[in-house]
């Protein structure tokens, strides 16, 4: 089979701003269906939830062209692992960062794609000076070798319950019993961490983050909702921010930084739970 000809530079040029275009029209689209169909709001959510690895802002690209997608990589990532994109299958398009060599760095990354830098990190002697549009695969894009997604170890609801339970006493100095009015000798595992989960995001999202009538709520609800996916709680709902005609000076609509301080906030609340239960493992382990 022929090898595909090398594109010029031109052609190079051309091909990676259509791409950079196509994505910006797929976040634009996005932004505006975040603040007027709260089910695709919840399918960033769970986005966020599934694709850990993947920043607030490329969750929200993945979710607005794949919104049941599990695992993303790309396609030399996939051929790591024995599988590759499936005949006829269409890439997904996510921000992806340009490296420079440290010393023709420019710190400023591309205004369309600020917030993707959890998918950045600087790779040896680099630094990122801006983002493209760049290829990935779901896994339901792909055909090649069985392939075993990789899963955190579970943890039962009722640990989670009491690592949260202690967490808030320890970081608030308060008991949420106390101060909710809450029984949870009475609530289910289930019950009681949601009721935690949206205790300890309510602490976390300050009203001056989120000034408006019901934003605070919203995004508070959608962080519980966020982390409860993460930690295998069975969830309550996330709830769409009253954003919707909001315009501001800002490049990026308030229902952006509305989702990602949502999403930074769940996943931060989960890890820290997660990281608590991996190191009570360890010590039980180690007698």
């Amino acid at each position: 089979m022929p090898s595909k000809p090398k594109m010029s530079d031109d052609e190079r040029r051309a091909y990676s701003a259509r791409m950079r275009g196509e994505l910006e029209a797929v976040m634009d689209r996005a932004y505006s269906a975040m603040v007027a169909d709260e089910q695709f709001w919840t399918a960033v959510m769970r986005t966020a939830a599934t694709l850990a690895d993947r920043s607030p802002v490329n969750c929200i690209a993945i979710a607005a062209q794949c919104p049941h997608a599990t695992r993303v990589l790309s396609s030399g990532d996939w051929r790591k692992v024995g599988r590759f994109p499936a005949k006829g299958s269409t890439s997904l398009r996510i921000w992806t960062p340009i490296r420079r060599r440290t010393d023709d760095a420019q710190a400023a990354p591309e205004a369309g794609a600020r917030g993707a830098v959890a998918d950045a990190a600087e790779a040896e002697g680099r630094k990122v000076s801006g983002y493209k549009a760049g290829p990935v695969f779901d896994i339901s894009q792909t055909d090649g070798d069985a392939y075993e997604q990789p899963a955190p170890v579970p943890l039962a609801a009722d640990a989670v319950r009491d690592i949260l339970h202690a967490q808030y006493r320890d970081r608030y100095h308060e008991d949420p019993e106390q101060a909710g009015g809450f029984d949870f000798t009475r609530e289910a595992p289930d019950a009681a961490a949601r009721i935690l989960l949206y205790g300890h995001a309510w602490r976390l999202i300050a009203e001056t983050a989120a000034p408006l009538p019901g934003q605070r709520v919203a995004e508070v609800a959608s962080a519980a909702h966020v982390a409860e996916l993460i930690l295998g709680i069975a969830p309550g709902p996330a709830v769409m921010p009253p954003l919707a005609g909001i315009i501001t000076q800002d490049k990026k609509p308030p229902v952006h930084e509305s989702a990602v301080r949502a999403i930074e906030t769940g996943r931060a609340i989960a890890q820290a739970v997660t990281a608590t239960a991996e190191r009570r493992r360890e010590l039980v382990a180690a007698g």
